[in-house]
């Protein structure tokens, strides 16, 4: 039987041994959050299982974060998420959303950051800058002065997107562009240039865009004052010529705990979204009446946030 001194020694040295391994390693940060959810929702059949009339959802969305730094200064960042059940997607997508668990497959996102640029690289998984429905493998941002930047690829379909922006005190500008525009279904160049400029509480906005078939302008006016938003924007489709045959309105307010938001369109399309901060919860109804039937929506539910 070792004595307590050789006992003692072994800890030592082991614990020293361990230090010495490690030496050079940077820390890593882990951070948890997500939302869990229970909603009854008639989303006139637009889900999985194609169901009509109201139904209770319950879901959950988990997001693991995890972050390094070298001696140098390079910064490593990472996240995954992975979910169980089904989430109501009230204000963005307009349906309900199954969640599910995470697959190996999916690769994770990671970014790298020095000197105040960023580089991003996940296969399929960086958004194309001109249209986010689009995916890349990399991108690559930064800025100087009132000019920031923004660069995108991928390296098998050759594909790649642009980002500048300047802003000089109440006036901001900014272009966007990509040599593999799909929205459509047809490749090719698209560009888009748009500026802004507030003037105290209100914002005027216009916008040119001009895709491969045709071109689409827009101008805008924002008020907000005293919990009270609103926007109006004008639209001059590709090919009609004219501005005002669409258009887009939205008043939003918030007191407290409480906002709420109305928006419509040319073609009577309704949403109406209302949230109610509970405190580490938020309780949410939405109504979404679109232009046909199997568009509409209605939710009422909390998400639980952690």
């Amino acid at each position: 039987t070792r004595n307590p001194k050789e006992r003692i020694m072994k800890k030592v040295l082991l614990t020293t041994t361990a230090l010495v391994m490690t030496a050079g390693v940077a820390a890593a940060e882990v951070s948890f959050s997500g939302t869990a959810q229970v909603a009854l929702t008639d989303d006139n059949g637009k889900n999985a299982a194609a169901r009509k009339g109201y139904q209770v959802t319950t879901g959950i969305d988990f997001n693991v974060g995890i972050s390094a730094a070298t001696d140098n200064g390079i910064t490593m960042s990472t996240s995954f998420d992975t979910g169980f059940g089904q989430l109501v997607d009230y204000n963005d997508d307009d349906k309900i959303e199954d969640q599910s668990a995470l697959a190996a497959a999916d690769g994770a996102k990671l970014t790298l950051g020095m000197n105040g640029y960023t580089i991003a690289v996940k296969r399929d998984g960086v958004d194309n800058l001109y249209d986010d429905s689009q995916s890349e493998d990399f991108s690559v941002a930064g800025s100087m002065g009132g000019v920031s930047f923004a660069l995108t690829g991928d390296m098998e379909d050759s594909a790649s997107s642009y980002k500048v922006g300047y802003s000089a005190g109440d006036l901001s500008i900014t272009l966007t562009g990509t040599n593999d525009d799909d929205a459509a279904g047809v490749g090719g160049s698209a560009s888009k240039i748009a500026l802004s400029y507030a003037m105290g509480d209100m914002t005027l906005s216009a916008s040119s865009n001009d895709e491969h078939d045709g071109q689409e302008q827009t101008v805008g006016v924002s008020y907000a004052m005293d919990g009270i938003s609103v926007s109006y924007t004008m639209i001059n489709p590709e090919g009609s010529g004219s501005f005002g045959d669409e258009w887009d309105g939205k008043i939003g307010y918030s007191a407290g705990a409480l906002s709420a938001s109305f928006a419509t369109d040319e073609a009577s399309a309704t949403t109406l979204i209302a949230e109610y901060d509970l405190g580490g919860a938020t309780l949410f109804a939405a109504s979404h009446d679109k232009a046909g039937e199997a568009d509409d929506m209605t939710t009422i539910g909390i998400n639980f946030a952690f």
